[in-house]
This record gives structure tokens, sequence and C-alpha cells, in this order.
């Protein structure tokens, strides 16, 4: 397999980032990319697609649109992407948060352990990290210098392999058992419930109570009351700062969604 080869010094180390949150234009870019080549890959949602397709003109015009459109080049089109994300990934975003948190935590773990080296050793199979270089599984042979920029490591559901972009980026397609599990629901649902599960996983990056509120859509006070139980539980923490309460993941939180990884 051609090999991406990143080259980090000192300073790219400690300028390592991983995002937390869904990239859109990223999750859109990668889907298009998906239905573009065959494959049983994402089976059940390319037949949504299509399904959806067959009955809504509107949807098969933007389908069109950004399957003739070069990634680079999708915010020409802006009307058909709007079309092609409110049909098609929007509805999914709950499960791609889902997914991602479930997915990135084994890596924060990583980090908290190791700092940034060991978060470049986790980040799958289609990688190795040789210091000072990062190989990455590729469609071709490509050496990359970054020359003390750092790095942004950005994980995406909708991709089947990384890939390289400016800033520089590094876009990690999200493990296939992460995306399974949260397709078909998992133990951590099962265990806590789909209320405090999702409100866990949210809390991979730090929350407010108002912003959980809002992603998980429930009542601050039913909110209140869950952030409660898993706190007394140790999954969490919270810090009170003036009139909010900001909560966060803890290290026995990350650990029971990594296992379920």
């Amino acid at each position: 397999m051609p090999q991406l080869r990143i080259h980090f010094t000192d300073r790219d180390i400690a300028r390592t980032r991983l995002t937390l949150a869904p990239d859109v234009l990223r999750e859109i870019v990668g889907s298009a990319q998906i239905l573009r080549q065959p494959g049983q890959a994402f089976g059940s949602w390319r037949r949504r697609v299509h399904e959806l397709a067959v009955h809504d003109p509107e949807l098969r015009t933007a389908l069109r649109t950004v399957l003739s459109t070069r990634p680079g080049r999708l915010r020409e089109n802006d009307g058909a992407v709007r079309v092609y994300f409110r049909d098609l990934v929007e509805p999914y975003l709950p499960m791609i948060e889902d997914a991602l948190c479930t997915d990135v935590a084994a890596g924060i773990q990583r980090y908290l352990q190791c700092g940034p080296e060991g978060l470049l050793g986790v980040l799958g199979p289609a990688t190795r990290w040789d210091p000072p270089v990062l190989s990455v599984d590729h469609l071709r042979p490509h050496e990359v210098h970054l020359g003390g920029q750092g790095i942004v490591l950005v994980p995406c559901y909708f991709a089947l392999y990384h890939q390289i972009a400016p800033g520089p980026v590094l876009v990690c397609p999200i493990r296939t058992e992460s995306r399974r599990k949260a397709e078909r629901g998992d133990h951590v649902t099962a265990l806590l419930g789909a209320t405090r599960a999702s409100i866990l996983r949210s809390l991979v990056g730090g929350s407010t109570t108002c912003k959980l509120a809002k992603q998980v859509g429930v009542a601050p006070a039913t909110v209140s009351h869950h952030t409660g139980v898993l706190r007394e539980a140790g999954l969490i923490a919270t810090e009170r700062e003036e009139n909010f309460a900001r909560h966060l993941i803890t290290p026995l939180g990350l650990r029971v969604l990594a296992a379920d990884r």
C-alpha cells in the first residue's frame, strides 16, 4: 500500500491538535466521495440516499451538482450543498457525534497519559507512528514536512481513508466498529440510558448545562438531574463559574467510552 509520510519536529508534536466536534464540510466532502465509489461500505446510508433521490427531484438535482463539483469549489454551489446537507448529512449528525466521541475517547486517554505522541500512536490500523514520522496508508506515495506548523487531526464519519489537507489537516476515518455501534446502539446506552449516554459523549470536549440541553434536546432541569447522577458515579466533574456550570468528562468516563469501542 502506498504511504503518506508526515515528518514531525518537536515543535510539530507539541502543536498537534485533535478536533472533538463534527466538521460539517468534511463530512459533506467525504460522503460525496463515498457515493462516487462503488462498494459495500456505508451500505444502509447509500440505500437511503437512493430511496430519497427517487422521490425527490430537488435532491436528485443537488446530488448531481455536488457529485460533479470538485471539493474545493463546493461553496460555489451553495444551494445544492444546502439541500444535500439537509437531506443526507444533517439527519445523521447525532449519530455522527456519538460515533466520533466514542472513537476519540481512547485517543484522549492516551494523550492524557503520554502527551501528543501517545495520540499519534492510536490513529487506527492504517497508521504507524515511528518517531518522528507518521506513516499512513494512502492512495499514492507522498511526503509532508510540517516544518513547525503542527497538524490538526480531524475524525470523520463519512470517510474511507486518511487524507491530508491544507492547514495542515489530517482527516482520520472513524473506525468501522465505532460507526456500527452508533448505528445499532451500544453497551453504554444500554447501561446508562439513551439520554445519559448522549450527555456523557457530549462531554468529551466539555459543555455547559444550557448547551447540553440544546444538544440532547431536553430541558436544562433534566440535564442537571442526569449530570448529577453521572457526577455521583464519577463519570463527569462539574466546575461552577458565576451563573453557569461547566461539565467535563473524567478519566473514568473516558475509559467507559473507550471500552465500549
